[in-house]
C-alpha cells in the first residue's frame, strides 16, 4: 500500500505539470511551430528521466527516487516549452502583421 501510495502521489501531483506543456505545445503547434516543442517535450521527459535513473539512482536506490523522476521531468519540459513559447509569441506576431 505504501509504494501504492508514495506512486499515487508523485503521478497525480505532478500530472498538472504535464497539462501546462501539453496546452503550450498545443498553442504552439496551432501557430504552425511544432518542432521545438516536439524536441523539448522529448529531452525533459525522456532526457530528464534517464539522466535521473542514471544520476540520482545509484546514489538512493529507493522506488520514491525512481518517482521523484515524474515532477523533475515534468517541472523541466513545462518550463523549456513556457521558455520557447516566451521567445516566438505566435499571437504577438500575428498581432503586429495586421497592423
Amino acid at each position: 500500500m505504501e509504494t501504492g501510495f508514495i506512486r499515487l502521489m508523485m503521478v497525480m501531483l505532478s500530472h498538472s505539470l504535464c497539462l501546462m506543456y501539453e496546452v503550450m505545445s498545443g498553442y504552439l503547434r496551432g501557430f504552425g511551430i511544432s518542432l521545438p516543442p516536439a524536441l523539448l517535450t522529448m529531452l525533459g521527459v525522456c532526457g530528464v528521466r534517464i539522466a535521473w535513473i542514471q544520476g540520482v539512482f545509484p546514489q538512493s536506490r529507493t522506488f520514491k527516487t525512481i518517482m521523484t523522476a515524474y515532477p523533475i521531468s515534468l517541472s523541466t519540459t513545462a518550463l523549456l516549452v513556457l521558455i520557447v513559447l516566451l521567445y516566438y509569441h505566435p499571437s504577438w506576431r500575428i498581432e503586429s502583421a495586421r497592423a
